[in-house]
């Protein structure tokens, strides 16, 4: 997704970007959701590298205005001005540097390019800022834009104010995003729990299609039939034949059976299609709040390591 910037003040600086009045262009980080089709304005802020280009707390520091020193952007605070931290590519990657940041209150953070890079705007927006696997701790967006436009915003933002708006434009395309998975996978649903925030963000322009993995075993086959469902659970009149809905054993001699795991996967995908419906006649994904919900709070409240009944798998 192309992100851009758009410097409002002062108009010197957005004057040094006369092909694109004032606009800077860049590509937007796999992590952490951007406030889509939002417009949010904030200040420039740079912090010196001390040598360790922006990979740790204290390698650099920000100068906040004091009204911001008691904010903390994991607690929701929205600040009227937002903290827009800029720092430099290299050293370490892109989810450790946004999370440095992050811990400094920043509210959104620009990468600036390496300064031995010859790559332009239209060069960066080709680049993926990928996640490393702990892009899930980040709670703010960011993007990356080439060194000779970000060498500028840096240059004034050491010489004063620079106040600039971050939009991220809707996608005018609906995505679509399959998941197969179990609900007698943990891994499984810590995905859902962290993947939730970008669905509730994206809502109906990410068509999310659940897939549970079941499969048949041949119906003599009597040693494997408690991975398989007998019955449905709440559905008295539902006749299943033997063997023909199995699922995975979570917890190998403990309580829970490869049965459960297919009534639960069934009980998902049944508050998936009753409850996701799309925005609009218009068209658009399909979106279910209630299965998100759902989801997160199964993870949280029905583990496969419950010792009570009640607060167990199933």
């Amino acid at each position: 997704v192309r992100a851009q910037l758009k410097i409002l003040a002062p108009d010197s600086l957005a004057r040094e970007f006369p092909d694109t009045h004032g606009f800077v262009y860049g590509t937007t980080a796999t992590f952490g959701a951007p406030m889509y089709g939002e417009r949010v304005i904030g200040r420039l802020v740079y912090g010196e590298s001390k040598g360790g280009n922006h990979c740790t707390e204290d390698d650099y520091d920000l100068n906040l205005p004091a009204a911001d020193a008691a904010r903390d952007v994991e607690k929701g605070a929205e600040p009227d001005l937002i903290n827009v931290v800029l720092v430099r590519r290299g050293g370490c990657a892109f989810v450790e540097k946004v999370l440095v940041a992050q811990s400094k209150r920043a509210h959104a953070v620009v990468v600036v390019d390496r300064e031995t890079s010859d790559a332009d705007s239209e060069d960066i927006q080709k680049i993926v800022m990928s996640d490393n696997g702990h892009g899930h701790k980040v709670r703010i967006p960011s993007l990356l834009i080439s060194r000779f436009e970000g060498q500028k915003l840096v240059d004034a933002a050491r010489r004063g104010n620079v106040v600039v708006e971050l939009a991220w434009d809707i996608p005018v395309q609906v995505v679509v995003a399959d998941f197969w998975m179990s609900s007698g996978s943990r891994e499984s649903g810590e995905f859902l729990e962290r993947f939730r925030y970008a669905a509730e963000t994206l809502k109906y322009y990410m068509q999310f299609n659940p897939h549970y993995h079941i499969f048949s075993l041949p119906e003599g086959d009597a040693s494997s039939s408690h991975l398989c469902a007998k019955a449905v659970d709440s559905c008295a009149e539902c006749v299943l034949e033997v063997n023909r809905y199995c699922g995975t054993d979570p917890d190998g001699p403990g309580p829970v059976t490869g049965g459960d795991v297919v009534n639960e996967d069934l009980r998902q995908l049944c508050v998936w299609n009753v409850t996701a419906a799309r925005a609009s006649a218009a068209g658009g994904a399909f979106y279910s709040q209630a299965f998100w919900d759902y989801a997160v709070c199964f993870l949280k409240s029905c583990s496969l390591r419950g010792t009570r009944a009640d607060k167990r798998f199933d």
